[in-house]
């Protein structure tokens, strides 16, 4: 298995559409932030009006967390709790640079 070390090797726009497809949610366009920690991979699309309390579960083996606004309930991020695991799952190891 590779080892995503970098943001730079992640192709966000793939993922996002790959988690769409399998989830039915229509998730935003638009990337605001992203952070890769220690193979959490978290993308905001929104900041929030107050709490993030709606955290949600999507339908994947590795975990995957949408989380909403509680007061407009707009989607507002997405988390990925071991992003090489979700490449993996969503059969798709091209979603790195080489």
């Amino acid at each position: 298995m590779d080892v995503v070390k970098s943001l730079l090797d992640v192709d966000l726009k793939s993922i996002l559409e790959a988690v769409r497809r399998k989830s039915g949610i229509e998730l935003p366009d638009k990337v605001i932030e992203a952070s890769l920690v220690r193979g959490v991979l978290h993308m905001r699309f929104d900041y929030p009006k107050g709490p993030e309390t709606d955290v949600e579960p999507l339908p994947f083996k590795t975990p995957v967390f949408l989380f909403r606004d509680e007061k407009t309930d707009k989607i507002t991020a997405l988390e990925i709790v071991g992003v090489e695991e979700l490449l993996e799952e969503i059969g798709n190891r091209d979603n790195t640079s080489p």
